[in-house]
């Protein structure tokens, strides 16, 4: 054996060498798995996962961003957006950078998260008409907290699947649109940029008709066009 580079490395060696070398005379080697004190006949992925993961509670705010028949790149970056983990120029400057912090959509406010995505005037626009689409009438986010919890309401009137939906393609597209004029200088107007939405939209429900979550969901997205 190499020579061990750890003290574990040298405790396992130091084991090893004390270990009987086997006969061909003895029964055959028998082994098993155990995970959690609990054995198991053959090797479980995911027993062995949960093992090894950490666990925490369950939040409250998951069903906002896991729920059956998301975009899966839309509900990943919104789980980024709401842990408050994008490269904002606010949080880039809180690392030590030296950069400019003011919104890369309007310039009249510090770049934060909930700045960028509820009350910039370019993102308060493509809202408004976001929630006129949904059937509400116009009204400002102030808080991501007061955002999430619009999220996570129940309307006997109103889809909770189409909310969240067109709520997290509204979030990838204002950070889409964020970067495009911060790296390639081009910009869209909230018009447009709904246009973009409202296309995005469809074809999800579309691709997802079959699922029972989306039944009827067209219908309630153009019953307010």
């Amino acid at each position: 054996m190499r020579h061990a580079r750890s003290d574990r490395a040298l405790e396992l060696q130091i084991h090893l060498s004390s270990v009987r070398v086997p006969l061909p005379s003895d029964p055959d080697d028998e082994y098993f798995w155990c995970v959690n004190e609990m054995e198991l006949e053959k090797f479980s992925a995911k027993y062995t996962w949960d093992s090894l993961r950490p666990r925490g509670p369950v939040q409250e705010w998951t069903a906002n961003v896991w729920f059956k028949g998301a975009v899966t790149r839309h509900a990943f970056h919104f789980w980024v957006t709401h842990l408050d983990r994008l490269p904002t120029r606010s949080r880039l400057a809180s690392w030590g950078l030296s950069v400019d912090q003011s919104c890369c959509l309007c310039g009249n406010a510090q770049e934060s998260r909930d700045h960028l995505f509820l009350r910039c005037e370019v993102s308060r626009h493509l809202w408004s008409l976001i929630t006129r689409r949904l059937g509400y009438r116009t009204f400002t986010f102030h808080t991501w907290t007061t955002f999430t919890s619009w999220l996570g309401s129940q309307h006997p009137t109103h889809s909770s699947t189409l909310r969240r939906l067109a709520a997290q393609a509204t979030i990838y597209i204002l950070w889409y649109e964020r970067n495009s004029r911060l790296h390639n200088n081009m910009s869209s107007s909230p018009a447009a940029l709904f246009k973009q939405l409202d296309r995005l939209i469809k074809d999800t429900i579309l691709a997802r008709r079959k699922m029972k979550a989306f039944g009827g969901l067209l219908r309630r997205w153009l019953a307010f066009a």
